[in-house]
């Protein structure tokens, strides 16, 4: 590919404005990019649909957000998706895809995350040997219910250009998987950045005043992300505790909220335990700025964003051995053996009780991120693979 300035266009089922993990990647790499000279463009073809797939027809076909994003939003037909899977299962237009590729004229097309099989297919018959197709599938082991998944992710690794892991065991997974030989596997891990007053550590007014110890939960209110085991962790810890805490859950999704306030009433808690709801940049920052505990216990993270965010914040992260947390949590984190609640309890009662240890080891945290988990390192990678 010569020098000419790259137009990069995005697909992924969902983006703003709802902003998981992959999207809020999707995010900071597309403004990373943007500050590159070797970049005139960067867009993202999406859909209509909040995750888990809800339509909002309400939303723009069209829009260029503040930092000069393109986002180009297909309708689905008919608009309820069905709910057995996490990618809104309904008919895109092919023409519809076609129209915005050829507006907004790719050099490359970046697919970020697996399942999302219409975008990927239509996009590659409309573009193939006029663009470079770069492939980063997030991945994930996949039950036996979504097997059928596998041959179509070793069809789209076939056809791309490059594949991308997120981690060394990651590649190895797809790999195997996939089929995807080491000439056309690359490993380009996430970036992570401080979040507003929180790069700083800045602690807000409120929290300069409160003596409680806070510790905090960001993802998705469901059975994957453990908040319900997390609850469990800190109901059986909070006697041990030798000064008063909190736990802040940030993330939604009614039903599980439903049942996680259910379980922190039957255990007391419910003067300990926040619920705050799906948060915008600012309110997501002021929580980071002013919690003392980052934890999280999903049954499987890819990469885990926001383990790194948390760090950039100071925050000691605890966590437990799922996917590659044990590969890229080797400072500033404590990774107990998969569910295994005492020592989770245990490393959660030092935590709190140990003001100085939960010092050394978030600064131990802030430096690993910042010196190894930076966008502009990530970006440099990407803009290498993308010209190829």
């Amino acid at each position: 590919m010569d020098s000419t300035p790259l137009r990069v266009l995005f697909l992924s089922p969902y983006f703003r404005p709802y902003l998981g993990g992959i999207e809020r990647a999707i995010e900071r790499l597309s403004f990373q990019l943007m500050e590159s000279p070797e970049v005139e463009a960067v867009g993202v073809l999406t859909t209509k649909y909040s995750f888990p797939p809800t339509p909002h027809p309400e939303w723009l076909d069209r829009e260029s957000t503040s930092e000069g994003v393109s986002i180009f939003r297909l309708t689905g037909f008919p608009r309820k998706s069905l709910p057995i899977y996490s990618v809104p299962l309904v008919w895109f237009s092919p023409w519809q895809i076609r129209l915005y590729l050829d507006e907004f004229n790719p050099h490359v097309i970046h697919f970020v995350g697996d399942g999302w099989f219409w975008g990927h297919f239509w996009a590659w018959m409309w573009r193939k040997g006029r663009a470079r197709f770069v492939f980063t599938p997030s991945y994930h082991t996949l039950p036996p219910s979504r097997a059928w998944l596998k041959p179509v992710n070793r069809l789209l690794c076939r056809g791309v250009d490059r594949v991308i892991a997120l981690t060394s065991q990651e590649a190895a997974q797809i790999g195997q998987d996939y089929g995807v030989t080491d000439e056309k596997l690359a490993i380009v891990g996430w970036g992570a950045s401080a979040m507003g007053e929180a790069a700083e550590g800045a602690k807000t007014p409120e929290a300069g005043i409160d003596e409680r110890v806070t510790i905090l939960c960001v993802g998705r209110l469901s059975r994957h992300k453990g908040q319900a085991w997390l609850l469990d962790v800190y109901r059986r810890a909070r006697g041990s505790f030798l000064m008063p805490t909190r736990l802040v859950l940030v993330g939604r999704d009614e039903d599980a909220e439903a049942e996680l306030r259910a379980q922190a009433r039957t255990a007391g808690l419910e003067d300990e335990v926040v619920f705050t709801g799906e948060l915008e940049d600012e309110g997501l920052a002021r929580w980071y700025g002013k919690s003392d505990i980052f934890a999280l216990f999903s049954q499987y993270e890819a990469f885990g964003l926001v383990y790194f965010e948390a760090m950039l914040c100071g925050m000691p992260v605890l966590t437990h051995e799922v996917g590659a947390n044990r590969e890229l949590l080797t400072h500033g984190a404590t990774v107990v053996s998969r569910f295994d609640i005492d020592a989770a309890v245990a490393e959660l009662v030092r935590m709190v009780n140990e003001p100085e240890y939960r010092k050394r080891l978030g600064e131990e945290g802030r430096e690993y991120a910042s010196s190894e988990f930076t966008w502009e390192a990530v970006a440099e990678k990407y803009l290498a693979l993308y010209r190829g």
